[in-house]
């Protein structure tokens, strides 16, 4: 996770609508791929001891709208568009239709549009250091380019 989020936490009740806009992130180019589900099911897993809360698969996708005074918090909302752009990310790409759901997510939970840009540098650089350490440059110079 980004050090940012250290201290960001969500309820349960923010986890499970998290969930579910990631859910619809991974829907927007058709179908989602297993890289955009194990991501997600990640991030509810380790939110929560599971015991009491919906199991993963019930989870179906839902647009912005219904959850816009679900995040009170700025870092709540971070946390929830960051996510959503890694989930974009997940299949190797980052769409234009990707990008338009996500910035429609984040209107939707009361995000202004220039922070969305910040957090997309944010999510970049923070995928190009899980590269960083690795001996072949060429490689990691060659992710950085096809990041943007």
């Amino acid at each position: 996770m980004f050090p940012l989020f250290a201290n960001a936490s969500l309820a349960t009740d923010q986890t499970i609508a998290a969930t579910r806009l990631m859910l619809h992130i991974a829907h927007v180019d058709g179908a989602q791929t297993a890289e955009e589900v194990a991501l997600i099911r990640s991030f509810y897993e380790g939110a929560g001891d599971g015991a009491t809360w919906p199991d993963f698969a019930s989870l179906q996708p839902v647009r912005a709208g219904e959850f816009s005074q679900t995040f009170g918090e700025p870092a709540q909302r971070d946390l929830v568009v960051a996510f959503c752009l890694m989930v974009a990310y997940a299949d190797g790409t980052l769409s234009a239709d990707e990008l338009s759901a996500v910035a429609a997510v984040a209107a939707g939970i009361g995000m202004p549009p220039a922070r969305v840009d910040e957090l997309l540098a944010l999510v970049k650089d923070h995928m190009l250091a899980q590269f960083a350490r690795l001996p072949d440059a060429a490689s990691v110079a060659t992710v950085a380019r096809e990041l943007g």
